[in-house]
């Protein structure tokens, strides 16, 4: 999906008008309205702003990756990521069997 598309499609899926999300990213909304119709690109601050204020990846934004990221998910991740190595791996280690005991149910269910 094109950049302009996936920026308009998240935005209403977000039920924001151009001009909450241009303040949200501190542009204005006409610029907004000319990168959904494909009329400019934004660069990349820009981009970055867009796609924090949507909350999504930068590269989910732009269509580079087509699965959409949680970001509560990363978050703790980069929680456990700054845990001491002991408590991170202990983490990892029931992380691990959870998401194996998750796949054998799928498959077998």
């Amino acid at each position: 999906m094109s950049f302009e598309k996936r920026l308009a499609e998240l935005r209403k899926e977000k039920k924001l008008s151009q001009n909450d999300l241009a303040q949200k990213a501190g542009i204005h909304a006409n610029i907004l309205g000319r990168y959904e119709r494909g009329e400019a690109k934004p660069s990349i601050d820009v981009a970055m702003k867009l796609a924090e204020a949507l909350e999504v990846s930068l590269d989910f934004l732009v269509g580079k990756e087509d699965i959409q990221v949680d970001q509560g998910i990363i978050s703790k991740i980069l929680s456990i990521q700054k845990l001491p190595n002991q408590d991170r791996e202990h983490i990892l280690f029931t992380l691990d069997a959870m998401l194996r005991d998750a796949k054998a149910r799928a498959a077998y269910g």
